[in-house]
């Protein structure tokens, strides 16, 4: 039996008191980021739905009408669509009663984090 632990076996014994320690953290930062990149790719795919909905309403419209819907509004009322105006920014860009509208959906930076291609 040594009376006095040398200072390398020392540290070893310290590093293995902290290693469950670290494990656990890591775990942690994993499972953090895991959350929030399935997070991301949800908000990506309900603007894609949003704007798929938007455009095919239109259509759906112009092929019952024989005219787009003049704006947003009024789109929206007649097929009940309801959105996250607080995650998402409609653009509806009217071009003529005979022509597709401009629709685009943008997702607005402070609802998800989310960087690049946002608007604030």
């Amino acid at each position: 039996m040594e009376l006095f632990e040398s200072r390398r076996k020392k540290i070893l014994r310290n590093l293995l008191f902290l290693l469950p320690a670290l494990l656990l953290i890591l775990i942690c930062i994993l499972f953090i980021a895991g959350i929030g990149h399935a997070s991301e790719q949800t908000v990506a795919r309900e603007r894609s739905a949003l704007e798929q909905t938007l455009k095919s309403s239109a259509i759906r419209t112009y092929a019952m009408t024989g005219e787009y819907p003049e704006d947003l509004s009024q789109l929206l009322d007649d097929y009940h669509i309801t959105y996250d105006r607080n995650r998402f920014l409609v653009e509806y860009i009217p071009n003529g009663s005979n022509l597709l509208p401009s629709i685009s959906v943008i997702t607005r930076k402070n609802s998800s984090g989310m960087k690049g291609g946002t608007v604030s």
